[in-house]
């Protein structure tokens, strides 16, 4: 599950670094810079994306729950809301893939 923290990690970075550089409603040079950089990271993800969706699709019941719980715990956005529907996201698409997983 780790490896899954990780890429999760890496888009959480960016999508955080974009929120905290869109507050003034647009991105100045620095703030582009710095999303970029933490962009070089999908790299990695992508490259693994194999070996991530097979980490996926082996977690257990209880692993998917605390790997929601583990996001829920590092995902930040200035807008609450926007961060909880997010997050109800996410937790839907963990179920809907145990689900299609289940119906095979």
């Amino acid at each position: 599950m780790e490896n899954l923290k990780q890429a999760l990690a890496t888009l959480i970075n960016i999508t955080e670094k974009t929120d905290e550089a869109l507050l003034d409603g647009k991105i100045n040079i620095a703030e582009g810079v710095s999303i970029a950089m933490s962009a070089i990271g999908l790299i990695k993800v992508i490259k693994n994306i194999k070996p991530l969706f097979a980490e996926y699709q082996s977690l257990t019941d209880e692993e998917l729950s605390l790997l929601s719980i583990w996001f829920a715990q590092e995902f930040d956005m200035q807008n609450q809301n926007t961060e909880q529907i997010i997050e109800m996201i996410f937790t839907a698409i963990l179920s809907l893939g145990v689900a299609f997983d289940r119906l095979k």
